[in-house]
């Protein structure tokens, strides 16, 4: 049991606390005399469909464009190639917007706000704030969907029920127990990096918006009467108020608007069947049950985590990990992305499923060449392989309008997905720097993401029958994309490395190039997944799958700089910035396959020159490197920095907001779930095929733990105890009969050739033989 507990009230929305669904979001806010509950809905975007087809880019133009890009990178001057392909650039992804927020007002004697105490379950999914004479609860239903807030006083009290939002208000009712409002999403919102454009446009030819239903059930036992409010409620002498807000967009992914009736309808739906019930109950009951069987105590196994914020203060100033504190960011991040992602759900966000502003930061949209996959890349080993689907939603659309992206800039089959979308589809390069824009891989990295659900046995038949023909399709634009140089190597042009820059031959800093590590490492990890892929989904001779295996070759490994770095950029370059946030070219080592082991020193060495301090994500993704480089001091360090409290106004320095969200800073939730892939991958790596590596990275703070319900590859449930570093129990048990079999166990100079049964559990004695994995000597019982 994980439960975060606050002794003060909340200030700020960064001081809330989360709940979710999957579909509907809230932030819980509270102090003595207000609770506050933040709506966000999952398809409250703005835009609509024709967002994404907006000032359409004509081919010959984008011919022309690309081959004088091409040409000038032959030439050697980025600088005009970047000036060509602003041809190909065009708009913005749209924006996640906030419903609005209920509101609960209640009368009372002036209580001091560090009387308050808040706590949020991470096992129920329940928020629960006490102060004297007053304990509310607030959830979202795990079952119904909808939001419950209920207030319990000692006293007859006097409250007001209020709703506000930022949305255009087509339509409000209030009546006796009851709020109805039917909200306008915008048309359009522009990212702040974008000051040109109108903030917001209601009203956009060509762009059919959603609308939102928000409808508020309101029980009590006192005497209501109406007044203002906002067009809220006023209630007298109560002990006890339950309200049941039902929260419904128009809107889906890739989808035009329903008509507002038919979820109006499902509302009513809702709302009648929670009457008379105990919702709170339900909730907590299904949440549990639903809950995977993943664990990690660290530590001295604390069930709860009192004042976290003050917690990761002290531990900035210790010289020790807070190992309970570590776990529970653990726990928190499996919590948050079963609350933020369902299998029919949008994917989790830039900032997962809660936003409080009309214009967020990078419009809370999906960022593809790191952002989003980071969210998911946990998904397989902690069992969230439902929340984990979301993801193939979002490649299902992106596979549909990036068809025609494919074919309007490039020529070319297939579909392509840059570096920004939505939840309409939009695949064209933003317009901007070419570092971040001119990258059409963000498609890629996606399918790659998505595969680990097969690499852990966890993805159904019917699953992969979806993801086939959008892997498949995916790589036939690589395929395409790629061309065969004079040597006979197959390259990339124009080329990037995300976000990042080098020092060109006339001293001025640039982004494209030929062929970047990143590039080359990334593509030849999907034509690999779509061979597997072909073969099991019998259709190994698909012509695809085909050219796949006869490019493969010619696919260069990554080289090392004169002084020692993973080479960037396909040559012999510096960087504009050696300590930049990105770290692409480092992509084979994590989240990738594993780079090759002789240039693993250049790897460290790469890390070295990048420095340790960073934004949120980027720790996430230093401590995961490491931890495959096995350097648990190195991870020591980073677990320290990504667990500092954040600071505002620092720049991109990491750490944690007072409520645990991951700072950029600003709030990005891709540092929370980027967290835990790197903490478990100091504890088990599983991406060589046919081992499990247990232990590799510990950290020498955290000498005791234990870890439960983990997936390793190819589908391998696994208990592990340690002890003062070392491992003292293992038990593995197979998920699936495709991981049924021998599999190597290695735990330092030491192994074992285990063979997982097709039932039970079997258990695996310490310490291993030095002998080389799959001997015939063995340490498994």
């Amino acid at each position: 049991m994980t439960t975060l507990r606050y002794k003060t009230a909340s200030e700020s929305w960064l001081d809330r606390l989360p709940l979710g669904n999957g579909r509907v979001g809230v932030m819980v806010g509270a102090d003595a005399a207000r609770r506050r509950l933040g709506l966000n809905e999952a398809g409250a975007w703005s835009g609509g469909l024709g967002s994404a087809r907006r000032e359409l880019i004509d081919p010959d133009v984008a011919a022309q464009a690309l081959a004088a890009a091409r040409d000038a990178l032959a030439r050697d001057d980025p600088h005009d190639a970047e000036d060509h392909l602003r041809a190909l650039q065009r708009g913005y992804a749209q924006a996640f917007l906030p419903v609005g927020e209920v509101s609960v007002v209640s009368s009372s004697q002036p209580v001091d706000e560090h009387a308050v105490v808040r706590e949020l379950d991470l096992d129920a999914g329940v928020h629960v704030c006490r102060r004297e004479g007053l304990t509310a609860t607030s959830i979202v239903s795990w079952e119904s969907g909808l939001v419950v807030h209920r207030e319990v006083y000692d006293d007859a009290t006097d409250l007001a029920v209020s709703f506000t939002t930022s949305l255009r208000v087509a339509d409000r009712t209030t009546s006796t127990g009851r709020l109805m409002l039917r909200l306008d999403l915008p048309s359009d919102v522009a990212p702040t990096h974008e000051p040109g454009s109108p903030a917001v446009t209601w009203d956009s030819p060509h762009v059919r918006p959603g609308s939102v239903l928000v409808v508020a059930d309101i029980d009590h036992d006192g005497v209501e009467t109406l007044e203002s409010l906002d067009g809220g409620l006023a209630i007298t002498g109560a002990h006890r108020v339950e309200i049941r807000v039902a929260v419904a967009t128009t809107t889906g992914l890739g989808a035009e608007p329903q008509p507002v009736g038919e979820i109006a309808a499902l509302a009513e739906r809702s709302l009648a069947d929670a009457r008379g019930g105990d919702e709170i109950a339900r909730h907590a009951r299904s949440f549990r049950r639903d809950a995977p069987v993943f664990a990690l105590e660290l530590g001295d196994g604390e069930a709860a985590v009192e004042d976290p914020h003050r917690r990761a203060t002290e531990a900035a100033f210790s010289s020790m990990l807070d190992g309970d504190l570590l776990a529970a960011l653990v726990a928190y991040g499996v919590y948050l992305l079963r609350c933020s992602s369902a299998e029919t759900t949008p994917p989790a966000n830039l900032q997962g499923i809660w936003n409080a502003q009309m214009q967020p930061p990078w419009s809370s949209a999906y960022t593809l060449n790191i952002n989003a996959p980071m969210n998911y890349w946990a998904a397989e080993q902690v069992g969230l392989s439902g929340p984990h689907r979301a993801l193939l939603n979002l490649l299902e659309v992106l596979a549909r309008t990036g068809r025609d992206t494919a074919g309007r800039l490039y020529g070319l089959d297939g579909w392509v997905a840059h570096h920004n979308t939505d939840i309409w589809g939009y695949t064209f390069p933003t317009a901007g720097d070419a570092a971040w824009s001119q990258w059409p891989l963000g498609g890629a990295w996606l399918v790659r993401q998505f595969d680990e659900q097969r690499r852990h046995g966890a993805m159904p038949p019917e699953v992969r029958e979806r993801f086939w023909p959008v892997a498949r399709e995916c790589a036939r634009f690589l395929l395409g994309w790629l061309h065969v140089d004079e040597t006979g190597a197959a390259t990339t042009s124009p080329s990037t490395s995300p976000e990042n820059r080098y020092i060109a031959a006339d001293g001025r800093p640039a982004a494209l190039t030929i062929g970047s590590a990143f590039d080359l490492a990334l593509i030849r990890e999907v034509l690999s997944l779509v061979i597997d892929l072909a073969s099991e989904c019998g259709d190994a001779e698909n012509p695809v799958a085909t050219a796949a295996k006869e490019m493969l070759p010619r696919l260069a490994f990554a080289g090392v700089t004169s002084d020692g770095r993973v080479q960037e950029w396909g040559r012999d370059v510096d960087d504009e910035d050696r300590q930049h946030r990105h770290l692409s070219h480092l992509y084979e080592w994590f989240p990738g396959d594993g780079g090759p082991s002789m240039l693993d020193t250049a790897a460290s060495y790469t890390l070295d020159t990048r420095g340790d301090d960073s934004t949120g994500w980027s720790l996430a993704w230093k401590i995961a490197l490491r931890a495959r480089l096995r350097d648990g001091v190195a991870v020591s360090r980073l677990l320290r920095l990504a667990m500092r409290p954040a600071s505002s106004g620092d720049g991109h320095r990491g750490g944690l907001y007072p409520n645990l969200f991951a700072a950029h800073p600003p709030f990005q939730i891709d540092g929370n779930f980027g967290l835990v892939a790197g903490v478990l991958e100091c504890l088990v790596q599983s991406h060589r095929p046919g081992t499990i590596d247990i232990l590799p990275a510990l950290p020498p703070d955290l000498p005791t733990g234990r870890l439960r319900g983990f997936i390793a590859r190819p589908g391998i449930r696994l208990d592990l105890d340690w002890r003062d570093g070392t491992p003292t129990r293992l038990r593995l048990e197979a998920t699936h009969p495709g991981a049924v079999g021998p599999i190597s166990i290695v735990q330092g100079e030491g192994s074992a050739s285990a063979i997982v049964p097709d039932s039970g559990w079997i258990d695996v004695r310490f310490p291993l033989s030095s002998h080389p994995p799959h001997s015939s000597t063995g340490a498994v019982k």
